[in-house]
């Protein structure tokens, strides 16, 4: 009830529930392998900040871009022998899991620093308006003052008290840790500090944290108990003036690196408890960890509750991705109609009326020039991304081939142009329906390498760009902007059926039923060995020797007659097992 009676006080106070956010594109991290390697969500902090704007939760003018930290504002905390080895791509390769030709040095550190910064200038304001404020990416409470680990590389929190100090803060500060895995870089930060107080509740036990009030729960604790604790932690917790919360999103059943097992309603109830022990207090609110494809949604609900909104709930499958570039969509349809009732004079037009012929400019499908191809993967946000992997001088180039219309991306790197984007492209009848079909897609990153972190899959001549939803999603507003019925391919391999799942499923029930049961029984395995085993034949269904079914999977724009029994049928007759 008094969560209820919370939300209509912030109701009747809209500009005051309103919560300040930090925000940048560059967020992202600029690892193209990353999803694949290791099953992480690179867009994570993209997704949450996408829903909070989509949803109206947070305004655009609410949304403040930081600067990046200063190298003096991190020597405040970070040794400079470290700090110079973050330099070298293999420090920052071994910190984050990834192969060293994975790691753009300098765009990477940009990425780090400007997180710090959006922890640093959040601090600053919640201290000066009294209230909490978010930074949507940051909480990197493994890196300690001379090493990092754990996907952390710069503690922020630690850089950004630091900075606050320097300018006259002397109060308490209180730093109570969420995330599933214990504090220790931030407890290394601030060894032997009277006026930090640090409270943890994790799933994993790395050894005694000195001045760390930890609490560690054992593998799979629920909402009651762990909340609970959260109770008693929260009780014990001295009165400050300032206090940081990693809301972890890893704390969800299910993470592939938690160990923990709350639910999304138990987080919510979480950061509520948390809200309301810190009522009145400056607080920065960061996400933390988070390694499960629901994990963007606990930091959203956090948002959610700091802005007396906490019991509203996020629709199971709410797509950012998917309406982020809904909108983008609209917008530029919008700017093609806008103040303009005539078409503009084209190079064709101009030398057709002085007696020139010219042959026609290409279009792909009819419909689509190489200039509004280029213009559409900027807007989307593909090429600033593939700028930040390395690549210069992006541009589109449209032909035909025997299979139907052909578009690639070229890029600059190494003092060469490479192949950066291959798509071949038809329109087909598949039963009664038109799609966009897909008759191949192929998305390189020649600038990385394959390695033991980074092996290579099945298909593929160099590794992959990361960009598999994003061009879903594209092709998907291809297909509505000719008025097909959706966007077809035929996977060739598991992983990429694996990929697809999230917008495509097989046109035949059983076929859709077989695929499920098989990823139900190689969620063990993780997909890189899955992918090879079933291409080597080492995969048996119901005791016989199974070989890749590759047919086609379809992502329909409008809703089908409903087949979830047929499907569900088939899944229960299956029983995949691996040989050996």
């Amino acid at each position: 009830m008094r969560g209820w009676l919370e939300e209509w006080s912030a109701r009747l106070r809209p500009d005051r529930a309103r919560v300040p956010v930090f925000y940048d594109e560059s967020y992202r991290l600029p690892f193209s392998g990353l999803e694949v390697s290791t099953g992480i969500e690179p867009r994570r902090v993209d997704f949450t900040t996408w829903y909070l704007l989509e949803t109206g939760i947070v305004r655009p003018t609410e949304v403040h871009r930081p600067l990046p930290v200063s190298y003096a504002q991190l020597a405040r905390v970070h040794h400079v022998a470290y700090l110079e080895s973050l330099g070298r791509p293999e420090a920052l390769a071994r910190i984050f899991g990834v192969d060293p030709s994975d790691v753009p040095v300098d765009t990477l550190l940009d990425s780090v620093r400007r997180v710090c910064g959006g922890t640093l200038e959040a601090t600053r304001m919640a201290l000066a308006q009294g209230r909490p404020v978010a930074n949507l990416a940051g909480g990197f409470h493994h890196a300690a003052p001379d090493h990092g680990g754990g996907f952390c590389a710069l503690n922020d929190i630690a850089v950004a008290l630091a900075a606050v100090r320097a300018d006259g803060f002397d109060g308490k500060t209180v730093v109570v840790d969420l995330d599933a895995h214990p504090p220790d870089g931030t407890a290394a930060c601030f060894a032997g500090d009277a006026k930090v107080w640090i409270g943890s509740i994790s799933g994993s036990s790395w050894g005694a944290l000195p001045g760390v009030d930890e609490v560690l729960l054992p593998e799979g604790t629920g909402d009651a108990e762990y909340l609970a604790m959260l109770e008693a932690l929260l009780n014990r917790m001295p009165r400050a003036q300032l206090a940081f919360v990693i809301a972890g999103g890893d704390v969800l059943r299910g993470d592939r690196f938690g160990r923990l097992g709350l639910s999304l309603e138990g987080a919510r109830r979480r950061d509520r408890l948390v809200a309301r022990a810190l009522r009145g207090l400056p607080a920065v609110w960061l996400p933390g960890g988070g390694y499960h494809e629901d994990s963007w949604k606990v930091f959203a609900g956090s948002m959610l509750v700091l802005g007396g909104r906490g019991h509203r709930p996020i629709q199971e499958r709410f797509d950012p991705l998917s309406a982020r570039f809904q909108r983008i969509s609209r917008l530029l349809s919008r700017e093609a109609s806008s103040d303009w009732d005539w078409e503009p004079i084209t190079l064709e037009d101009l030398e057709g009326s002085l007696g020139h012929t010219l042959p026609p400019q290409p279009r792909v499908l009819g419909y689509y020039t190489a200039q509004s191809l280029e213009y559409a993967l900027y807007r989307y946000g593909l090429l600033p991304h593939l700028e930040r992997l390395g690549y210069s001088r992006l541009r589109v180039e449209l032909g035909t081939t025997g299979a139907g219309d052909r578009i690639q991306l070229l890029g600059q790197a190494d003092g060469r142009e490479h192949l950066l984007v291959d798509c071949i492209l038809e329109r087909r009848c598949i039963g009664e329906e038109q799609y966009l079909f897909v008759n191949w897609l192929t998305l390189r990153h020649p600038h990385a390498r394959f390695s033991s972190l980074r092996p290579q899959l099945p298909g593929q001549e160099v590794p992959g760009l990361g960009l598999s939803r994003e061009a879903g999603e594209m092709l998907m507003l291809m297909a509505e902007r000719l008025k097909l019925d959706g966007v077809a391919f035929r996977p060739m391999w598991y992983h990429l059926a694996v990929v697809a799942r999230a917008r495509f499923r097989f046109v035949e029930p059983a076929r859709q039923g077989r695929f499920e049961a098989l990823m139900r029984d190689l969620s063990h395995v993780p997909l890189l060995e899955a992918t090879r085993l079933v291409a080597d034949g080492h995969v048996r269904l119901n005791g016989e020797r199974y070989s890749w079914e590759a047919s086609d999977m379809v992502s329909r724009r409008a809703p089908v007659v409903d087949d979830a029994p047929a499907i569900a049928q088939e899944r229960e007759r299956c029983r995949f097992t691996v040989d050996g």
